[in-house]
């Protein structure tokens, strides 16, 4: 047997880091369930996370979208592959009705507290729903459900491209006074996942299609020259041979991923307003990202040959980094960030020409009544 030396030595993805309530119980209970995970007790932690206290604090009505992202992917970890699918495919069906209301709702949500509403998922998190249940498929050796999931992350890339565009456009259709550079939304700089591609790779080669393998290897080459801001680093050199198999010999690929995702946190800041002074200026509630640093620097295979007395090293090797999908979250989080300050200034912009049209309206009772 060949032993294919790549791995994904990147950060694990898991919405646990995300949740809404700071309440210090919550942060309490939500440690419990990293402290289980750290220690690979995923049944205990799925249990925690089923639990009552939990449930209230953690997990309340407008958050559970993520209680169904994170037992999804905890239920990958503890093998339960089917269970993952069905937890992953409902929040993925919630994400996509949040989508589609803030479509028909948006210009009215202007005025509200986003905070108040339910959580609706992040870019990253639609994305890498895919990814897993891709894995998840793969486990149960349904590759064509492997290949429909990963087909679903290349679609979603590529409307990503446009999708702040268009909502910038909705906004400004309203507000054209934030029609202006310093309003402008960053567009997202990626479209294309290395790590999906590879998975693509792996699973089209799996089922005998060689052409649509080498469509994917060539995406994932692409992937890593159209966005160096993610893919700071070479391409695995592993890539090369991936589907080059040697005849009646096999390939073992082996994919890991290590640490957690940035924590998102809640930061004031002082954005500027188009209206006239003093009014020009106001402070907002944005959220922010917290790196979370991994005490693994490297990540080694080690091959065991059992069949010499005593058992002996056959080979061992370090794991190549393909993603870092820490960089996949800055990225994909940074143009949402640009939204959500243009959708805030909206909001307060809103809200001062209600006061403006409430003080105008008793001014003009009051001398109405004066005179």
């Amino acid at each position: 047997m060949i032993i294919k030396k790549y791995a994904l030595k990147a950060l694990s993805f898991t919405a646990l880091a995300f949740f809404l309530s700071c309440a210090s119980n919550s942060v309490n209970h939500l440690n419990l369930i990293e402290h289980n995970i750290y220690r690979s007790e995923w049944r205990i932690a799925i249990a925690a996370m089923e639990s009552e206290p939990v449930l209230r604090t953690v997990y309340p009505r407008r958050n559970t979208l993520l209680f169904f992202l994170d037992r999804g992917i905890i239920r990958h970890y503890a093998g339960l592959w089917q269970d993952s699918i069905n937890d992953l495919h409902e929040s993925e069906r919630r994400i996509e009705e949040a989508f589609t209301r803030s479509i028909s709702q948006e210009i009215g949500t202007f005025i509200a507290n986003d905070n108040a509403r339910d959580y609706p998922g992040e870019d990253y998190e639609d994305i890498y729903i895919n990814v897993f249940n891709a894995l998840n498929f793969y486990h149960l050796n349904n590759l064509d459900g492997a290949l429909v999931e990963i087909r679903r992350v290349n679609e979603k890339l590529r409307y990503l491209s446009s999708k702040y565009d268009r909502a910038r456009q909705r906004i400004v259709g309203s507000y054209p006074m934030l029609d202006s550079p310093e309003y402008n939304i960053e567009s997202v700089r990626f479209s294309n996942s290395a790590l999906a591609r590879y998975l693509g790779v792996l699973f089209y080669r799996a089922n005998g299609n060689y052409d649509s393998a080498r469509v994917d290897l060539e995406g994932l080459y692409q992937a890593f020259r159209l966005a160096p801001q993610v893919y700071n680093h070479a391409p695995p050199l592993s890539l090369e041979n991936e589907l080059s198999i040697p005849e009646n010999m096999a390939r073992l690929n082996i994919i890991g991923f290590t640490g957690l995702s940035p924590r998102k946190e809640e930061v004031n800041s002082s954005i500027l307003l188009p209206l006239p002074p003093p009014n020009n200026r106001t402070r907002l509630a944005l959220p922010r990202l917290v790196d979370r640093p991994s005490s693994i620097n490297r990540v080694e295979i080690i091959v065991i040959n059992e069949q010499t007395t005593p058992a002996s090293i056959a080979e061992s090797f370090n794991l190549e980094l393909l993603e870092n999908i820490n960089n996949v979250v800055k990225e994909t989080f940074r143009a949402n960030h640009s939204l959500v300050v243009l959708k805030s200034t909206a909001r307060t912009i809103a809200k001062s020409v209600a006061v403006a049209g409430v003080s105008t309206a008793i001014s003009n009772n009051e001398r109405n009544r004066n005179e």
